[in-house]
């Protein structure tokens, strides 16, 4: 079997072309960095705004895992996510390609509250509508997955975590707000992609148990070097003492941001009770996918 992996230099296709024991073709853009795909490993140059591109890139191909999204750039995304992935399946389509694995989001996932807000979920369910909407002649699969942590994480998307607390010895609010987290790792979800090459259809869940901040700032602490303290405060405490005390010190000009936002209570990844801790692979705990994260920073030297 060979598989065309889009987002090939991303997290999860780094990690994915790291450990796939197949035959793998690397989709890149020209403007992409190869350097950090594994060694020997095929590219092909392609772009998902070119169908002739596309085209020459699934010469050969029997699976496609397409991992590649515009996740920040607003502008780009329902052009890149969801007619980018119309062109890529109609070029699958055309060379006779057996398996179609898709990257979504979890908050697109058909039992999961969407963010109305969220331009990037609304162009994942966009996507999916081209997939599950209508026939097509080889076999689909999505994967769900919540908040991953894990190694590889070159574009730092988990290291905002994890930096107060290596440059802190004590961590307390407003070093941190009360945030709630779903965490699996970056291994589980290539094992859940690796699942649905080898024909595991529909749609995949990959979730962990629902945390607290406290859980997960402790457990970073844990595995960080530099015996961090984290303080647990509850929020209430930050809601009548510690907003009203930075409020004052805005008001003087101490603090150069109201006390407001250390109201906020982010969401990384939540889901109702039923739908935690599944996969159709054995899970690793959400310490490991810390302690990976965080023992891979600190290796390229950013701890």
């Amino acid at each position: 079997m060979t598989v065309l992996v889009t987002g090939s230099t991303g997290f999860i296709g780094l990690n994915l072309l790291h450990s796939l024991d197949r035959d793998a073709v690397a989709m890149v853009r020209p403007s992409s960095s190869t350097s950090r795909l594994p060694p020997g490993v095929d590219t092909v140059e392609a772009d998902l705004s070119d169908p002739d591109s596309l085209a020459a890139a699934l010469e050969g191909v029997d699976s496609v895992v397409h991992l590649a999204a515009a996740v920040y750039d607003e502008p780009r995304m329902a052009g890149t996510n969801a007619t980018g992935t119309e062109r890529l399946v109609d070029a699958a389509a055309a060379a006779g390609v057996e398996r179609f694995v898709f990257a979504s989001t979890i908050g697109a996932h058909p039992e999961v509250p969407a963010d109305a807000d969220s331009a990037y979920q609304r162009s994942k369910v966009a996507s999916e509508e081209l997939l599950f909407g209508h026939e097509h002649p080889f076999e689909v699969s999505a994967i769900y997955p919540t908040y991953i942590f894990g190694q590889r994480d070159y574009r730092l998307t988990r290291y905002d975590h994890v930096r107060p607390i290596a440059t802190n010895r004590v961590l307390v609010p407003p070093l941190y707000t009360a945030d709630t987290y779903n965490i699996v790792h970056v291994d589980d979800v290539v094992a859940t992609i690796d699942r649905c090459l080898d024909g595991t259809t529909g749609r995949q869940l990959v979730t962990g148990p629902n945390l607290t901040n406290k859980q997960v700032l402790k457990t970073i602490a844990r595995h960080t070097p530099g015996n961090c303290t984290v303080v647990n405060v509850p929020y209430g405490v930050i809601r009548w003492g510690v907003k009203p005390a930075m409020d004052v010190l805005h008001r003087v000009g101490v603090s150069p941001v109201p006390g407001e936002g250390f109201l906020e209570r982010g969401d990384y990844g939540t889901v109702r009770e039923d739908l935690t801790e599944r996969a159709p692979v054995r899970q690793r705990s959400w310490q490991t996918a810390i302690r990976d994260t965080v023992e891979w920073y600190d290796s390229v030297g950013l701890l």
